[in-house]
């Protein structure tokens, strides 16, 4: 098992559809998948976690400043053939050590109400939830990394 930062070069968007769009049965990413930009998690302040196994991505993980004090935790997976092996805690653990290094305050993130595992670990480790956006049908959370309000 090798993690990696900011060095991931495989083709994430393809990642994403082949794993999480098929296993999540997932049809409506095509459009949102286009306008996503992985490489500019790869460029400070940002960053890109990745875990591979045997030349083959297996996880994401990453963070993307919104601002000096807010950051978006985002694109978190493991396939599910390397699932309750540690590897999404690590790589969950290195973004959240990377949050606290880099002086973010809060962290906000969505999800689609169909990561039913992935909502209740980020729950676990103390994200509230906001609201469920309904155009987007994406939920969203926050967490307060110390309590100073911004």
């Amino acid at each position: 098992m090798e993690y990696k930062i900011n060095e991931c070069n495989y083709d994430i968007k393809k990642f994403i559809k082949d794993n999480i769009c098929k296993e999540f049965n997932i049809d409506y990413w095509d459009e949102w998948l286009e306008k996503q930009d992985y490489e500019c998690l790869k460029i400070s302040p940002n960053i890109l976690i990745s875990a591979e196994d045997n030349n083959s991505l297996i996880g994401l993980g990453a963070v993307k400043s919104i601002n000096n004090y807010e950051c978006d935790f985002n694109t978190f997976y493991v396939k599910s053939d390397f699932r309750n092996k540690g590897i999404g805690n690590r790589i969950f653990d290195m973004c959240m050590e990377y949050i606290e290094k880099n002086g973010y305050k809060k962290i906000i993130l969505c999800v689609d109400p169909k990561f039913v595992v992935a909502r209740k670990i980020y729950e676990k480790n103390g994200f509230i939830f906001d609201y469920f956006d309904e155009e987007n049908q994406e939920l969203y959370y926050h967490k307060y990394i110390n309590k100073e309000v911004i």
